[in-house]
């Protein structure tokens, strides 16, 4: 069957098999090219379609209920109102797709297993189901199986997703307002930067899940199942200005810099705010005041706080790769378990140069700090004051402590590192 000719003339034989008729034949095509085919109003019920290409296809009020339609290409197709009720969509590309009133009801959305011919030989290869920026708005996917598949940057706005496995779902940016998530299970699944605005969430498994950066202000978790999840602790709402420029670098981070914006707040007084389990990686707080405030379990990498006031603050276990640091003021501040550790320099296509961004602390004043369990992994420290900082359990592996004030540290109780003059 190569003909689109052959192809339309099978698609009518099917419609004689699903109405029982004379001369009903069931399709059965193996990665068949259906690329830009126009369909509506008709049933491919029971279709075994298995590495079909459907790119760009016109398919409107469809049946592919109980199809085989494992790892099909469905990129940026209009499938506005079809039905995949129990269908087999293992694998499946469906990035950009409209899939707007759909009916997804029970279907198989989980990686599919691919075998492919490497240099003569066959190769088993996992692929994750791809719905990344897939528009599913008033979507019916309740008891779906979307296992491990990737949505970020979904549109899932009044969708109906109960009782539907979501293990380890990619939502990052994807928008859930108004979505029935009641038991849903969504364990260890990635929600950073999600809208979840009006989103029903009873009874819903949301252990170890990714919530950073998410707007929880007006959302009920009371009777969702929050135990070792990120960004899920009651926090105190933030300023208006505040969240409007977080909600913007969120979906800066999640766009990968196509939309939104970075967050600079330069010079801005932000004393005792709370910004526990947020992901500000790259986000601007140079000469910003920052005595007090929250940064526990927060996601600071390449972030820039030169000059910055962080007396007394609270950084406990936050990451602080190639962060930008020098002349803060750290002063009597919590750095508990906080890495300042390096980051790998990529070129525009994405490979390793071989060059390590480090963190940068030069004359950052640590004095009477508390950074117990802190990993420095070679960060420029020169000039730096840990005055009378508790240093118990720090690694500063090759890190150079030369120019390094430690005067009244406990130097007797760091992991690893060399102390000048104690060699």
């Amino acid at each position: 069957m190569t003909t689109r000719t052959e192809l339309v003339d099978a698609i009518k034989k099917h419609q004689l098999f699903v109405m029982k008729q004379p001369g009903g034949r069931r399709l059965q095509l193996r990665n068949g090219n259906l690329s830009r085919i126009k369909m509506s109003k008709i049933s491919l019920e029971d279709a075994v379609l298995p590495g079909a290409n459907f790119i760009q296809a016109q398919i409107q009020d469809v049946k592919f209920d109980f199809c085989d339609l494992f790892g099909t290409n469905f990129v940026e197709a209009n499938l506005e109102g079809s039905s995949f009720m129990r269908a087999d969509l293992r694998g499946a590309n469906m990035a950009r797709a409209k899939l707007r009133n759909a009916n997804l009801t029970g279907a198989d959305l989980r990686s599919g297993v691919m075998v492919i011919v490497d240099a003569g030989r066959e190769k088993k290869v996992k692929r994750q189901t791809d719905l990344t920026n897939a528009d599913l708005q008033g979507s019916v996917m309740s008891g779906a199986n979307l296992a491990e598949s990737n949505m970020s940057g979904a549109r899932l706005a009044d969708a109906d997703l109960s009782d539907a496995n979501m293990f380890a779902v990619n939502l990052a940016g994807a928008d859930l307002s108004g979505c029935n998530l009641s038991g849903a299970k969504l364990k260890n699944a990635n929600l950073k930067g999600a809208k979840l605005k009006d989103t029903l969430l009873l009874g819903t498994d949301l252990s170890g899940a990714n919530l950073r950066n998410v707007d929880l202000a007006n959302v009920d978790l009371s009777q969702a199942n929050t135990s070792n999840s990120i960004g899920s602790k009651a926090a105190t709402p933030l300023p208006d200005d505040i969240r409007i420029l977080l909600n913007a670098h969120t979906e800066w981070l999640t766009s990968g810099g196509i939309s939104g914006a970075r967050l600079d707040v330069t010079g801005r007084d932000l004393t005792e705010l709370d910004f526990t389990g947020f992901d500000l990686s790259a986000a601007c707080f140079d000469d910003c005041i920052l005595r007090g405030v929250l940064l526990v379990d927060t996601i600071l990498v390449m972030a820039s706080m030169r000059n910055a006031d962080l007396s007394r603050a609270r950084l406990s276990g936050s990451i602080m790769n190639g962060v930008r640091m020098s002349y803060a003021n750290c002063t009597k501040a919590v750095l508990q378990g906080v890495k300042f550790g390096g980051v790998e320099q990529r070129d525009a296509k994405g490979q390793k140069t071989g060059e390590v961004w480090r963190a940068d602390l030069h004359a950052t004043d640590f004095s009477y700090a508390d950074l117990r369990n802190s990993v420095f992994d070679e960060p420029h420290m020169k000039g730096a004051k840990l005055c009378k900082a508790n240093i118990s359990g720090v690694a500063f592996g090759e890190t150079d402590l030369s120019d390094v004030d430690l005067d009244g540290t406990n130097t007797g109780s760091i992991l690893t590192g060399i102390i000048p003059g104690k060699v």
